[in-house]
């Protein structure tokens, strides 16, 4: 009689903390099945999918996804370096932390969906955030080479078909005489897209010349030029880089652009290729315009130039030149 009283009594506090509180009522039936010996039995507590782990609410609030790598959680940029609870370090979902975003494995027995992973390509940079000079455009060191003394049979044809190979674009300062010799030679300049300009009409030494002699040379050539390939050449060099007062006022009367160069490895002069490209590539600088030639030379040889050229080419190419002809280096200039 007295363990029913004491019990109804139990039972109607168990009801009024109920009433005031579901975890009051849960720690007072708890407390009476103590009383009677009998052990507590309740299902797990499910996750709330919700809530974020109070160790990483710097990491959420500040974008940064943790990636798991197979036992260690790494912090992508914008995390505080915290690390977040994995399911590889023995933390589940059903023990009330849930895994930040990544392929974190269910854990065993759980009935918890596994977050699916994060992809792991990278993500592109914003151009704010992107290293200072990183993808601004360097602009290209330029130099022109430049041929005299052709057209011939031999050399240039040999000189067009390097420069074709390496789509490479030169200017070819010809002579009269050579161009009413081979004017297919001449005609091939034209069309692979080479500049032509004059180099007189007989190779002479035009800085010694009267003025009549020198119009009439440059006449001469002008004529010869256009009979064999349509061309009215607008720029001028020199033989042997001669010049004079009167030749400045001839070419400025005819309306042609006085032009010399600013490295000369003296290929003609029968130098070894060797010679010929440490030269050029030791002395080649922004705007240089290289003297070269694809017919006379010393003793008619020219095996050093043609050895050389592709060398040239490459070690310009290497040192970061664009190559032009004369007037581009004059547009790319303004």
């Amino acid at each position: 009689m007295e363990w029913g009283m004491m019990l109804a009594g139990l039972v109607l506090l168990h009801g009024i903390a109920g009433f005031i509180s579901p975890h009051a009522a849960n720690a007072g039936t708890d407390f009476i099945l103590k009383l009677l010996g009998i052990a507590a039995v309740r299902p797990p507590v499910e996750a709330d999918a919700g809530a974020a782990p109070e160790a990483d609410a710097d990491i959420a609030a500040a974008g940064g996804v943790s990636r798991g790598t197979g036992g260690m959680t790494t912090t992508a940029s914008g995390g505080s370096g915290h690390a977040a609870p994995s399911a590889a370090d023995g933390v589940s979902a059903a023990a009330g932390v849930m895994p930040l975003p990544g392929p974190h494995p269910a854990a065993s027995g759980s009935t918890a969906q596994a977050t699916p992973p994060v992809a792991d390509a990278q993500q592109p940079v914003p151009p704010e955030q992107a290293s200072p000079g990183r993808d601004t455009p360097v602009p290209a060191r330029r130099a022109a080479l430049t041929f005299d003394d052709g057209p011939d049979g031999k050399y240039t044809p040999i000189v067009l078909d390097i420069l074709s190979n390496y789509g490479v674009t030169a200017t070819f300062f010809v002579v009269g005489i050579q161009a009413e010799r081979y004017p297919e030679v001449l005609a091939r300049i034209r069309d692979e897209g080479h500049e032509v300009g004059s180099h007189g009409y007989a190779h002479k030494n035009m800085g010694r010349m009267t003025a009549a002699d020198i119009a009439e040379d440059l006449r001469l050539a002008d004529e010869a030029l256009r009979e064999a390939a349509g061309i009215v050449p607008s720029l001028f060099r020199p033989p042997y880089g001669s010049v004079s007062d009167e030749l400045k006022s001839a070419l400025s009367e005819a309306g042609k652009t006085l032009v010399r160069w600013n490295v000369d490895p003296r290929d003609w002069d029968g130098a070894p290729a060797d010679d010929i490209v440490s030269r050029v590539l030791e002395h080649a600088k922004d705007g240089a315009v290289i003297l070269l030639h694809s017919f006379g030379g010393k003793n008619a040889d020219l095996s050093g130039t043609i050895e050389a050229l592709p060398e040239i080419i490459e070690g310009l190419l290497a040192q970061g030149y664009e190559l032009t002809t004369v007037s581009g280096l004059e547009r790319d200039s303004k």
